[in-house]
């Protein structure tokens, strides 16, 4: 097929939850068929930069083109802005260009694409312009629902922009599942809340929803080797490690990072004063560098890749108070054997077994005691790294559900996902 793929922000490279979800689509898709690419590119920094320009060289190889344009961050901004006065969203302003725009709409005439596959709410009005056969929307998880949650916890104004982008990109979700041959969401929780629409006359067609999920995969055997150059051997560590995978200038990340290196490590180190917090992660902001105190708590930056960090890792946590969709940090570690501990609203993303493949603990004192046995006791640790490892390869194998995309692009829909009620829709928020 002939396939043209929007990402609002570009996989080069994949150093994020979204962009590896972006990297395993796109890669998939390359290898089979003849595939353009285009989207913006958020590098920041000349460290990132020079990684991003190596990913864009390697992607070009495998794409019959990629256009890739910088997204300028104050420019996005003010076309945010002046979306909003117009009566649409910040979402499409930002991730608008007229660039892209022009380079899009002319392969659109010349190529004859077979299907357009926006990755992305931010892309579907840009996809929607593209002459094809069919047209598919992964909206990852839904952002209108990330709007709405900042907003149950911001103080004025913001309170009242963040809640109004909820409510209009709500409706323009809906509005596009309408436009779309399919949508697709990364798990049940999220079909889920469109199918707890207001009224039947707003809820989406079931028949155009389905659920992918996200694949992961870490080399193991990497992890196998610094382990053993690092006098580990195959099992954990003993040094008492404790790690947090992330993009380090996301909000819900950075809230993260504090409040367990703020709340959760001091009770750890009461019992284990050798434990030590490290934060992994790109882009650290100023909040995330000022814990560092080269002692208990470490910040890394960019790192070249996850698997030292995870081989030297005892524990590894994802202490969210805020989170949507499948965090994919925590499928990574799991992916690697060691054990992790969560918060409720990132394992019901997951649909691991508490207690049996990860830990769950809402407040401070129940994280910090599921993180001291974990340093304490090898057997348990072990234990539970084994079987959460075993859980991701089961179900979120690297390639899984690329073939049930391949297939919404042809046309021949697979079974969409059973739509479930508003149960399964609540908010998550620990408090």
């Amino acid at each position: 097929m002939k396939l043209l793929v929007l990402i609002h922000r570009l996989p080069f490279p994949p150093d994020r939850g979204a962009k590896l979800r972006a990297a395993a689509e796109l890669g998939y898709l390359a290898d089979r068929h003849e595939v353009w690419c285009a989207g913006f590119m958020d590098a920041r920094g000349g460290e990132g930069r020079s990684a991003a320009e190596a990913s864009l060289a390697g992607w070009r190889r495998r794409c019959r083109a990629v256009a890739a344009y910088d997204l300028c961050r104050p420019l996005a901004a003010g076309r945010a802005l002046l979306s909003v006065l117009g009566g649409a969203t910040a979402t499409e302003g930002f991730f608008s260009g007229r660039a892209l725009e022009r380079q899009v709409l002319t392969w659109g005439r010349t190529i004859g694409f077979d299907a357009v596959l926006a990755f992305s709410s931010s892309m579907a009005p840009l996809a929607l312009k593209v002459p094809a056969g069919r047209h598919v929307l992964d909206f990852v998880d839904l952002d209108s629902q990330k709007w709405i949650e900042a907003a149950r916890s911001a103080g004025l104004p913001r309170r009242w922009v963040y809640a109004l982008e909820g409510r209009r990109l709500a409706e323009r979700e809906r509005d596009w599942i309408g436009k779309f041959d399919a949508a697709v969401l990364v798990n049940q929780r999220e079909a889920a809340l469109l199918a707890a629409a207001p009224s039947e006359a707003h809820a989406p067609s079931r028949r155009r929803v389905h659920v992918i999920e996200t694949g992961v995969g870490a080399d193991l055997d990497l992890i196998a080797r610094e382990r053993a150059a690092a006098g580990a051997g195959p099992g954990l560590p003993d040094e008492p490690n404790v790690g947090f995978l992330g993009a380090m200038d996301y909000p819900p990340n950075v809230e993260g990072a504090r409040w367990f290196a703020r709340s959760i490590l001091p009770l750890v180190r009461m019992e284990r004063p050798d434990a030590v917090f490290w934060i992994i992660g790109r882009s650290p902001t100023r909040a995330v560098r000022e814990l560092d105190d080269g002692f208990a708590v470490r910040v890394t930056g960019t790192v070249p890749a996850v698997e030292p960090c995870l081989a030297r890792m005892r524990v590894s946590v994802a202490p969210l108070r805020l989170a949507r969709g499948v965090q994919t940090k925590v499928l990574t570690a799991m992916a690697a054997g060691v054990p992790c501990v969560v918060t409720t609203c990132v394992a019901e993303g997951i649909g691991a077994r508490p207690g049996v493949e990860l830990v769950v603990a809402d407040t401070p004192e129940r994280f910090a005691r599921a993180v001291r046995v974990l340093l304490e006791d090898r057997r348990r640790a072990e234990a539970l790294g084994e079987a959460g490892r075993r859980f991701v390869s089961r179900r979120f194998g690297p390639h899984a559900g690329m073939d049930r995309l391949e297939a919404l692009l042809r046309g021949n829909d697979p079974d969409p996902a059973p739509a479930r009620g508003p149960a399964g829709a609540a908010l998550c928020r620990v408090g």
